[in-house]
């Protein structure tokens, strides 16, 4: 009886081939998954780090703004002790250096908060990246690893056929020869 004309043998072979093809499907299956993760963990870790920039630039803003209402203030209080004929010495000045120490330490914890934002939003971004680098190692590991199933079962399933052959009294099987 000829290899091409057994149907067992030939069952076992388009069997076997198919779980090869499958597991290499799955495994460049993984594979694409693993980049695609990694790629949106880059997006995301941009958009962190975009958002740690600009709480450092909202932060300034403020503390500018901060600076700007404390001039206004304290010439505003000038201007009040000079109506009332009050000198700048004594309770008066302890006034406005008062004032400015308060604004000088609100826009001290307005850029502090913000670089402590900032400085948590980076760390997200640390973070996902290197969620993204794990996901598409996970995927390369996922690939090598269906191939190396693919071939466990190309051997199995010739070492199968060959049993086959052997039990049901038949020349063993050679692929690729007829």
């Amino acid at each position: 009886m000829d290899t091409s004309d057994d149907p067992i043998t030939i069952g076992l072979a388009v069997g076997g081939g198919l779980q090869v093809l499958s597991s290499i499907q799955q495994g460049k299956a993984a594979q694409a998954q693993g980049e695609f993760q990694a790629e949106i963990a880059a997006r995301n870790a941009a958009e962190r780090i975009k958002e740690a920039e600009g709480q450092r630039q909202a932060a300034a803003e403020a503390a500018i703004e901060i600076e700007r209402r404390g001039r206004a203030l304290k010439a505003t209080q000038r201007a009040k002790f000079a109506k009332s004929g009050v000198e700048l010495r004594g309770s008066p000045l302890s006034v406005l250096v008062e004032t400015a120490q308060d604004i000088e330490a609100d826009k001290f914890t307005t850029l502090r908060e913000g670089a402590i934002r900032a400085s948590s939003l980076e760390a997200q971004a640390g973070i996902i990246q290197a969620q993204g680098a794990a996901a598409k190692s996970r995927g390369k590991t996922a690939k090598r690893a269906s191939v190396l199933s693919a071939v466990g079962t190309g051997v199995g399933t010739t070492a199968g056929i060959g049993q086959s052959r052997f039990d049901r009294g038949l020349k063993p099987f050679s692929p690729g020869k007829r």
